[in-house]
């Protein structure tokens, strides 16, 4: 990918995430979420016909599908489907399945099913027990006038469940992720531990093997042993070093060159871009100092060069520029732009409006789902903004993440908590989510791309 040509491209700003609002209707006249029309599964009745649900139907302003059962055979078949919104069966059942196997089954669904039974008569202790095994409502044969609210009132009732069932299960999601996190944030103070704890040996064992090499008559190939392990411990003593820069935190925000922060970073990662036999590109042209906290900033190029790494396939490459700009959004704030961009398969259309959403990883048990999350809010609190742009056309596809910081504005203060507390370097702030991508954007570098934005408040 062309990072020149990339930044180039026009950026979209597209309307937020539509939200689920409540229900605000009579019981008359219901809307299901989502663009679905509501399906709805009819069994074979003597004392209500298809004609009738629909008219019903119509009569209380709702727009239906109707499926039809004739056995218990049919009847499972459509159950099975997934796509049953509301199941009307008379009150005697079919010939090969009762009416309790039809309300038990029902029940059972992922998002329970409600269950109307319309037709026939059924006296007050009859009627009890069918709501008791968990009918939604009974509508008896000189009750037909109420079919169109009973359908409008079961079909809000599916609504709730569904929507339960969903947040019910964010819930459940969000709850393994916070678990896991913590586990990372553990992970992450014991890795500082050891860090603090292996740097006396470290100079020990370094300090021996300098006494070594003074030593008169080494053999040549002894010396370049020693050389070997004199390197091998130097790079041993920059990772514990690097690891214990991003567990410390200054009192406040300081002047820093972000290039400087960069190549941290990057030293941090050299073996798993050797590994991939990366080229690593560079591009500095900016001699200007950000005002931030050294730690934060180096969470955020951490989490872009990580995401960069993890994207490149074998001998890919990397492209890193910082440079001196203006904000996209103000002409009259000035600061420092940081492109991050790698060549590998592209941010999938599906997958990429999700993006910046807290616990939705694409990496399975390997992520947490926070990493962009915090990187946003870090950057927003800086007044800052963010940039993605990405393409999976076979024949120019890449990501490029472009951050902008500024340098003529201070970091909004945040009540920051003492010194190994919990939640240190945690990047919370205020958040705005990404935006949803509308139509796409520009075709990046020639080829089809996606652009999305998102700015600090």
């Amino acid at each position: 990918m062309a990072l020149l040509e990339a930044e180039r491209l026009p950026v979209r700003n597209v309307r937020d995430k539509a939200k689920i609002h409540a229900l605000n209707r009579p019981s008359c006249c219901v809307t299901m979420t989502g663009p679905s029309i509501p399906a709805v599964l009819m069994l074979r009745c003597a004392a209500v016909s298809h004609h009738a649900v629909r008219a019903a139907a119509r009569h209380a302003g709702l727009r239906v599908t109707l499926e039809f059962a004739e056995n218990r055979r049919e009847f499972l078949e459509e159950l099975n489907r997934g796509s049953t919104d509301l199941i009307i069966a008379g009150t005697e059942g079919l010939t090969d399945i009762d009416t309790r196997e039809v309300i038990d089954r029902a029940r059972s669904a992922d998002s329970p099913i409600p269950v109307l039974l319309a037709g026939g008569r059924v006296g007050e202790s009859g009627a009890i027990r069918m709501l008791r095994e968990g009918a939604t409502e009974i509508v008896q044969s000189g009750e037909m006038e109420r079919l169109p609210s009973a359908i409008a009132r079961a079909l809000k009732v599916r609504q709730s469940a569904v929507v339960q069932s969903h947040a019910q299960h964010e819930l459940d999601r969000s709850a393994v992720m916070l678990r896991d996190n913590q586990k990372l944030i553990t992970i992450g103070r014991l890795a500082a531990s050891i860090a603090h704890e292996i740097n006396n040996p470290l100079e020990s064992v370094m300090n021996l093997l300098y006494l070594l090499g003074e030593e008169k008559n080494l053999s040549a190939t002894v010396a370049g042993y020693l050389a070997l392990a004199k390197r091998e411990l130097d790079r041993v003593a920059q990772i514990s070093r690097q690891t214990l820069k991003f567990s410390r935190e200054t009192t406040g925000p300081v002047p820093v060159h972000i290039e400087e922060l960069l190549e941290e970073v990057l030293s941090l990662y050299g073996r798993r871009m050797m590994e991939k036999n990366l080229r690593v590109e560079r591009q500095y042209d900016c001699g200007e100092e950000a005002i931030v906290y050294p730690g934060e900033m180096r969470q955020v190029l951490s989490n872009l060069v990580t995401n960069a790494i993890e994207a490149s396939s074998l001998r890919g490459r990397l492209r890193l520029r910082v440079r001196c700009t203006r904000s996209w959004s103000d002409p009259g704030v000035h600061g420092i732009r940081v492109s991050v961009a790698d060549n590998g398969s592209g941010i999938p259309p599906e997958v990429l409006h999700r993006l910046g959403e807290p616990f939705f990883t694409t990496k399975g048990q390997r992520g947490t789902g926070l990493g962009l999350w915090v990187t946003r809010s870090i950057i927003q609190r800086y007044g800052g903004e963010m940039q993605l742009r990405s393409s999976v056309r076979p024949n120019r596809h890449g990501t490029v993440f472009t951050i902008f910081l500024p340098t003529n504005l201070r970091p909004r203060v945040v009540d920051r908590p003492p010194h190994g507390s919990e939640g240190e370097n945690s990047g919370s702030g205020s958040v705005t989510p990404f935006p949803n991508p509308g139509s796409s954007a520009a075709d990046l570098a020639r080829g089809g791309g996606t652009a999305r934005h998102t700015r600090g408040a």
